[in-house]
């Protein structure tokens, strides 16, 4: 199979000047691990993002190689792959263990010297196929900056298992000096004999058995052999992978994909942050001014009345399915009916201000009309339901919640705040519009952040990757599609704002009105931690119904809203992904810088009040979502 030839952007370097270029982004991807004396915990992040790194060059550039290369070697590179993944099994778990070497090492000292054969084999592949690139023609170079970052990213990760191991900043910059010589050796290796490239199949392959293996055997269950952070290990984890996609797949190719998927993900963030600015803002002061003392008092009763006012009221409040538990508890025990209880779970997390703007800015007005109006109407509904055949003796004494949010996500561990009856919790002191700001900007961003972030940057992957009108396939048209967005829907976790991007992308690739609303209305109303709270609180039979009628109703306003758009002769048209620089002038990118610091300090405040004294305090009033009396 033919190389693509050189793009444009190639630099024409010598081997000498290559070699020089290597050594110090080797050394440099080494600096961090080694500069200071770094926490367990942050070393574990740091072999997060190593796994990652591992597994992305795994899977996103020496596979595809060997793909290539093995219609020209046959079945040759992946022997080599099979015999590298053993061979490293071998030598760690039987010889340096003991059974050969009779040595004493420790699990991390393994580690490391097996990362180390695995990393110079795969450097030593990359130095002989770069000395084949510049002896291929005068006017052939290669993409000097992915290369050196391709370099400094495995350095990074030998220096961080190093340093894991307990090995010194000495020792361990003399092993990176050696590392850092490999790739140069491979190079003078390649020129210096013609039959060099013939063996960078076998390397390549080789190369990538041991990068599976030790992602896979040794640092992930390093990584999560306990829970702590977890989040922040599964990010740093994906930013190893997103690090190694940043380069093209080959030394000489174009790196396309990286380029678009985060072009996409910052015009979809561009798009909304006008919207989610305005949004969060005008939730911060409606959360101050609506008492749950005068909710509880109007959801008391079974009739058409109460459920209603659940219906409409919690349409524009500023909570997910997961910081609702706490309150539709608290209101619950507080006297609201289950009816009325489960109306106010539905229409809470289906919709907020913050969503219908963000709806309105990545899909069109209609859209944004009818999904605040679907929300209310399938909690107006579902609420019925279970007013009518969920009923029971015991619905004058309801039952105690629990004391926590649950387990379902991020939103549900501060949320625990509001599982207290309505009269005991205490008065919030300071001015309104302060009250206001705080909770939109601290309190509920920070439950949302995470969501948000990780809604946008899949709404860019799936516009980059996914082909156009994938979704007009026969699994996604009709009525089979908005059963399919269901049941993507309902288990999973996903709140309203970040659900947004996520059912635009899909739009953008040809999935119907109608099922796009299905998984709006489904994915932020439910998850398996609300199904959870909800049967310890309100009973396993209000679950069932409360799932039946909530399917029911979906799939109803799914089609309606399908007939709606063929009948008015619209199309839902999505702008996720597109180029949004002239939308609103320079208002969006303002919004977007001003927004991205938000996100930033509340992606940071987590990791911060962890490490604070235990005796700085929380600030338990700050945590409210609304208003108390």
């Amino acid at each position: 199979m033919a190389r693509r030839p050189a793009p444009p952007c190639v630099m024409d370097v010598s081997p000498i000047e290559l070699s020089l270029a290597l050594v110090a982004a080797s050394l440099g991807g080494a600096l961090l691990p080694l500069a200071r004396r770094w926490s367990a915990g942050g070393l574990h992040l740091f072999a997060a993002v190593s796994a990652g790194i591992f597994l992305g060059t795994v899977f996103l550039h020496l596979q595809p190689e060997l793909a290539e290369l093995g219609a020209e070697h046959d079945s040759a590179p992946w022997l080599a792959a099979l015999g590298g993944f053993l061979g490293l099994f071998l030598l760690e778990k039987v010889w340096l263990r003991g059974g050969g070497a009779n040595l004493e090492l420790d699990g991390h000292t393994v580690l490391w010297v097996s990362l180390l054969v695995g990393l110079s084999v795969h450097a030593l592949a990359a130095g002989v196929a770069l000395s084949a690139l510049l002896g291929a023609s005068a006017g052939a170079g290669v993409l000097l900056l992915p290369l050196l970052w391709h370099k400094m990213t495995e350095s990074f990760s030998l220096a961080t298992v190093m340093k894991l191991a307990g090995v010194g900043n000495g020792r361990g910059l003399w092993v990176q000096l050696l590392f850092a010589a490999v790739t140069p050796a491979g190079l003078l290796l390649g020129a210096r004999f013609a039959d060099g490239a013939a063996a960078q199949p076998i390397l390549l392959g080789f190369a990538s058995g041991t990068f599976l293996y030790v992602a896979v055997c040794d640092l992930l269950p390093e990584v999560f052999h306990d829970l702590d952070r977890a989040r922040d290990r599964v990010l740093g984890l994906l930013a190893g992978v997103v690090a190694v996609a940043a380069l093209p797949h080959h030394l000489d190719g174009d790196p396309s994909f990286v380029p678009v998927f985060l072009a996409r993900s910052l015009d979809v963030f561009v798009a909304m942050a006008p919207y989610l600015l305005g949004g969060f803002l005008l939730a911060g002061f409606i959360s101050q001014l609506i008492r749950p003392a005068w909710l509880a008092r109007h959801l008391s009763g079974n009739d058409l009345s109460s459920v209603g006012i659940a219906s409409v009221v919690g349409a524009p409040l500023p909570l997910c399915s997961c910081s609702v538990i706490p309150l539709a508890v608290a209101l619950r025990r507080s006297g609201a009916s289950k009816g009325s209880t489960s109306a106010f779970l539905i229409s809470t997390p289906e919709t907020g201000i913050d969503s219908v703007s963000v709806t309105y800015a990545l899909l069109d007005p209609l859209m944004a009309l009818v999904r605040p109006l679907a929300a209310v109407a399938s909690a107006l509904f579902t609420g019925m339901a279970v007013s009518l055949f969920a009923r029971s003796r015991h619905d004058d004494t309801p039952r105690a919640g629990l004391g926590d949010g649950g387990g379902g996500g991020s939103c549900c561990k501060k949320a625990a705040a509001l599982t207290a009856p309505v009269e005991e919790r205490p008065p919030e002191a300071g001015n309104l519009v302060v009250r206001a700001l705080r909770y939109a900007f601290v309190e509920m961003l920070d439950d949302l952040a995470g969501a948000l972030l990780a809604g946008i940057l899949l709404s860019g992957l799936m516009t980059a990757v996914i082909p156009d009108a994938w979704f007009d396939g026969a699994l996604f048209s009709g009525a089979m599609g908005l059963v399919v967005m269901l049941m993507i829907g309902v288990p999973i976790y996903v709140c309203a704002a970040a659900s947004t991007p996520l059912a635009a992308a899909m739009v953008l690739k040809g999935l119907s009105p109608g099922a796009a609303l299905v998984f709006l209305l489904a994915g932020p109303a439910t998850n398996m931690a609300t199904l959870a709270v909800m049967a310890r609180t309100l009973g396993a039979r209000v679950v069932a119904v409360h799932i039946a009628g909530l399917a029911s109703v979906t799939l109803a306003l799914g089609f309606a809203v399908d007939w709606l758009y063929r009948s008015l002769g619209r199309e839902l048209v999505a702008r996720a992904g597109e180029h949004h620089a002239a939308h609103g002038g320079g208002l969006g990118p303002a919004c977007a810088v001003v927004f991205g610091l938000l996100l930033a300090a509340a992606l940071w405040r987590p990791r911060a009040r962890k490490d604070a004294p235990a005796s700085s305090g929380a600030g338990g009033a700050g945590s409210a979502a609304l208003r108390t009396p």
